[in-house]
């Protein structure tokens, strides 16, 4: 073969592995979107009614307070008219009184059905709260969590 036939050939080689490693890449990342996808609309269908309203509720109580100043991470459920609310705090900041009423006054003035707000920093009780939410989201019946809520709320009333 002449060397001209010999650069054809390559440059035509080169041209297909670049082109197969593009459209390789570009297949991925959408089949990685499609699964978020999926996952999401798992998440959304599992959880119905009543259920569902309580958890968005609980949501944005929880977004409410994570955007108060000295708390790293909240979670919260509720119920009836009551919240339990766990905190994560700053690196140095202490779960004060004052803070204890920034908290309650935030959620008061943005959910008008809440009549009480019971507030711990115990990781042991964020954690379990965080588990029931975890639970629901994934579909189990909030009829299924009360009687852990009530152990959470009744605990948290002798703080």
């Amino acid at each position: 073969m002449n060397k001209e036939s010999l650069f054809k050939i390559k440059l035509l080689l080169i041209i297909l592995i670049l082109s197969s490693v593009i459209v390789g890449c570009t297949k991925k990342e959408n089949i990685v979107e499609d699964k978020k996808d999926e996952y999401n609309e798992e998440i959304t269908l599992d959880v119905g009614g009543k259920d569902q309203d309580l958890l968005i509720r609980s949501e944005n109580i929880s977004d409410l307070v994570v955007n108060l100043y000295g708390i790293d991470n909240a979670t919260s459920i509720i119920f009836n008219d009551v919240v339990a609310v766990g905190l994560e705090m700053a690196d140095g900041t202490k779960l004060t009184d004052d803070i204890k009423e920034m908290v309650i006054k935030t959620i008061l003035e943005n959910d008008t059905m809440i009549r009480q707000v019971l507030i711990t920093d115990n990781k042991k009780t964020f954690d379990q709260i965080e588990n029931i939410i975890l639970s629901l989201m994934n579909g189990k019946p909030y009829d299924d969590q009360v009687k852990e809520i009530n152990r959470i709320i009744e605990k948290l009333k002798k703080e």
